[in-house]
């Protein structure tokens, strides 16, 4: 998504919402699901009373592996019949649409195609300011509605 704001002229700064660690938070995701897969691939191979060669028992402790790829070649299988947009496995960076289910208010007057680069720079400093935390009271209720 950021290779493509880049392109179609739009900078991080117009988006409503940040993920709190950005990329590299779906980054360590990412890692520990795998690691997650990992290890239980391993117990269920290698269980505490030694190994277990018995494939009913591996598949019983082990059963996330194929599930998942369950899910996913149903979730394929059904989007190459009923959803004709989710075929390709990969999309070009100039046929992504960002604007499709956009919020009205930032279609008008934030990061729409028709809006001007004046009127984007003026949009995001009031944002900005708008964002500003003003003392201990207002970093305390910035910290709450963020938890809650």
């Amino acid at each position: 998504m950021c290779l493509h704001r880049k392109h179609q002229g739009h900078s991080i700064d117009e988006l409503p919402f940040r993920a709190a660690f950005g990329i590299w938070g779906s980054y360590v995701c990412a890692v520990l699901n795998f690691l997650c897969l990992a290890a239980q691939f391993y117990v269920a191979l290698w269980p505490v009373g030694g190994p277990n060669l018995n494939p009913t028992i591996f598949f019983q402790d082990y059963h996330a592996g194929p599930f998942l790829l369950v899910l996913y070649l149903g979730w394929k299988g059904w989007s190459w019949f009923m959803r004709k947009e989710h075929r390709p496995l990969y999309v070009k960076i100039k046929d992504i649409d960002i604007y499709t289910g956009m919020r009205e208010g930032q279609v008008e007057l934030i990061s729409g195609p028709r809006v001007t680069p004046e009127q984007r720079r003026e949009s995001i400093i009031e944002m900005k300011d708008e964002q500003k935390k003003k003392g201990a009271v207002g970093w305390t209720k910035a910290f709450v509605t963020s938890v809650f």
